[in-house]
């Protein structure tokens, strides 16, 4: 072997080792990568935030979450975007533009959705000569202060996914808006964009167009967008990312290819939430965890289906990688109003809801946070198959299902346990305290201190007042490292959630030992140790042996040949009088009130009548009697109540004649004496 065939292989070989060592290096780079982006956190803003909710993309704190997904834009066709089709939320429809006015556009290109919020409005920071303003330049302002963070517009939603259908259904039209995503990134500094498609071969709403070969067109869309994606990233140098919000239904997955669209994808966010709702008679869940065997026992729609747990396996079982599955938590509860108070008004029968934050039957969790949970007549109750909370006001029947801190923590621990990319969450607005957002990342990026510290210990535990059926408990107020949010109080294996610190346990048993305990709880979901147990037992039932007083001052107020009419003077009882009876000879007659008029007499005839008063008890107090005499035949008639009088009836009261002036039926206080627009004196 000569020296030239050596110094060839010896040179050969050091580049190939070299080679070795640099993929090494790269692979490893990659994975420190990969390490270091850790779990996703995925945030919806929505365009019209700004508006009624007074909620601008400058309060989102921009550290706590990797992206940013802005919701939403709108596909442009035929001149218009917006879906005209009245049973949607908005059938109203614009010209398409951008931030100079109405622009003309091949059919398929991505466009603003609101020009005058998203990049035309002024907001904080904004300069007179600053071109992207609105919402787009608040985003711009959240990337420079967090380097980290990456944008993405997201296009479509419920509202506006009407042409999906029909773009994604030609190589022309799927090319038109493929271009045009690239165009949106780079002129409003987006990092990516996300299909929002609400839903391919189902519809969605009745206006949106739909096609069978939807199933196909879908990844084709996809791929038109990534290849275009590729091709810019060669040019900008930098990653643009492609993903795609889902359903979480079994249809979703019949209706799609999901192993080529994860395969198109950098990640697939499904919407994990919205399983049941206002749509339903029966009260449910509107974001599961789990199965509830109750659930389906109840006969809750899609019960066995609609859960966290089988929508996630759906997606494994169809090809989708776990780490490119990021789950969607939501950020707001839904209800039913009118619910049967039975389980306390989990899975029953209810009506449309009444109340909400910003629409009926939603509510906003900080909403939720400040007037809804343990106050205002709602109770806090768990459901601890499914792992999620909900709230019941049995006055009104109000049942409302939500996610909070502890909810959140068996969900990231589902994301975690089942190797899952991340978290989306809609939407950002509805947290203002950011409970929730920093349950999220403290979970998934670790990068928020997590407060594992309980309350004291309720002090002093004591009962003020009880009856046979009822306990009244005091306690002193724990103290906590953040704040306490309430308490909550056991006996036997019952327990309720008091907000301040006192509370009435009702329903008790007469004459019955209970130990009671109090716990105290913070927002973290921290407990703490038990109070020392107080023992109280219930007062006996007392049996009302004691009658009412008699009636006083009976007397007549007037009678005729046939009628006697008798008022007395009220009894009084130590519960309650609940009326009286009046008697003579053999005939009783039960009266309510304490007036009495008696017919069907004879004419000439001494009458005794007696009054007792009687309670509820059925005690009965003694009698006050008075003697009368009916009125000869033929002679005026003694006034009475109930009688049918007309003009120049004669009759007498209080030792006088009078003469009726003005037809009218006779009531109690309605007296000659007392009226004289219907009587006049003879």
């Amino acid at each position: 072997m000569n020296k030239q065939v050596k110094l060839f292989r010896k040179s050969t070989i050091m580049i190939l080792i070299s080679a070795l060592i640099l993929s090494f290096f790269q692979f490893v780079s990659i994975e420190k990568v990969q390490a270091a982006e850790g779990y996703k956190v995925v945030g919806y803003f929505p365009s019209w935030a700004p508006y009624d909710q007074n909620y601008f993309v400058s309060d989102i704190d921009a550290s706590k979450v990797t992206h940013i997904n802005f919701a939403f834009a709108d596909i442009c066709w035929n001149g218009r975007h917006g879906n005209p089709d009245p049973t949607g939320p908005n059938p109203v429809t614009w010209t398409c533009q951008d931030e100079s006015g109405t622009i003309n556009v091949p059919n398929g290109t991505i466009v603003i959705g609101d020009p005058e919020i998203d990049v035309l409005t002024s907001m904080t920071g904004d300069t007179p000569d600053k071109l992207i303003k609105g919402n787009f330049g608040q985003l711009i302002n959240q990337k420079q202060a967090n380097p980290n963070l990456k944008t993405i517009i997201s296009v479509g939603g419920w509202t506006w996914s009407n042409r999906f259908s029909d773009v994604a259904a030609t190589a022309a039209t799927r090319e038109v808006f493929a271009n045009s995503a690239v165009d949106f990134l780079r002129k409003y500094q987006f990092d990516g964009i996300d299909l929002d498609w609400e839903y391919p071969v189902s519809g969605g709403l009745d206006g949106n167009s739909y096609r069978p070969a939807d199933k196909q067109n879908h990844v084709l869309l996809l791929q038109a967008v990534r290849a275009k994606l590729n091709a810019a990233e060669i040019v900008d140098g930098k990653k643009y990312l492609l993903t795609i919000a889902s359903g979480a239904g079994p249809n979703y997955v019949s209706n799609n290819q999901m192993a080529n669209i994860a395969n198109t994808v950098d990640w697939i966010n499904i919407m994990t939430y919205d399983y049941n709702g206002d749509w339903q008679t029966l009260s449910a869940h509107n974001a599961p965890l789990y199965k509830d065997p109750a659930a389906v026992a109840a006969g809750v729609e899609n019960a066995a289906a609609f859960n966290i747990q089988a929508s996630v396996q759906n997606y494994i079982n169809a090809g989708v990688p776990a780490n490119k599955i990021v789950l969607g938590t939501p950020f707001y509860g839904i209800g039913w109003s009118k619910c049967k108070n039975v389980s306390n008004g989990q899975y029953q029968n209810c009506s449309a809801p009444n109340t909400g934050t910003w629409e009926i039957g939603r509510y906003d969790f900080t909403d939720l946070q400040n007037n809804y949970i343990n106050k205002n007549g709602y109770t806090r109750y768990w459901n601890d198959v499914a792992k999620v909370p909900y709230l019941f006001n049995p006055t009104i029947g109000n049942f409302i299902s939500y996610d909070d801190v502890e909810s959140f923590g068996h969900k990231t621990n589902f994301i975690k346990s089942n190797g899952l990319g991340g978290a989306m969450i809609w939407d950002l607005s509805s947290d203002r305290n950011k409970l929730l957002l920093n349950k999220l990342v403290s979970d998934l990026q670790g990068s928020i201190v997590v407060d594992n510290q309980a309350p004291t210990v309720p002090g002093n535990l004591s009962s003020p007042s009880k009856t046979s059926n009822t306990v009244n408990l005091a306690w002193d107020a724990s103290t906590d490292n953040v704040g306490v949010t309430g308490y909550t109080v056991s006996y036997g294996s019952n327990s309720v959630n008091v907000a301040g610190t006192s509370t009435t346990i009702s329903g008790l048993s007469a004459s019955t030992a209970y130990t009671f305990t109090v716990k105290a709880r913070d927002a973290a979901g921290n407990s703490s140790e038990e109070s020392m147990p107080l023992q109280v037992t219930t007062e006996a039932i007392v049996v009302d042996t004691t009658p009412p007083t008699a009636p006083e001052n009976l007397q007549t107020t007037g009678k005729s040949s046939s009628s006697v009419s008798l008022s007395w003077n009220a009894s009084t009882d130590n519960v309650g009088v609940a009326g009286y009876t009046v008697s003579y000879g053999t005939t009783s007659v039960n009266m309510t009130g304490t007036t009495a008029a008696v017919s069907g007499l004879s004419a000439s005839t001494n009458y005794t009548f007696t009054v007792t008063a009687r309670d509820a008890a059925g005690n009965i107090s003694a009698g006050t009697s008075i003697n009368v005499t009916t009125d000869t035949t033929g002679g005026p008639n003694a006034w009475a109540t109930n009688v049918s009088y007309k003009v120049n009836d004669i009759v007498t009261h209080g030792g006088k004649t009078y003469s009726c002036i003005q037809p009218h039926t006779s009531l109690g206080g309605w007296e000659p004496s007392n009226v004289p627009a219907l009587w006049k004196v003879q």
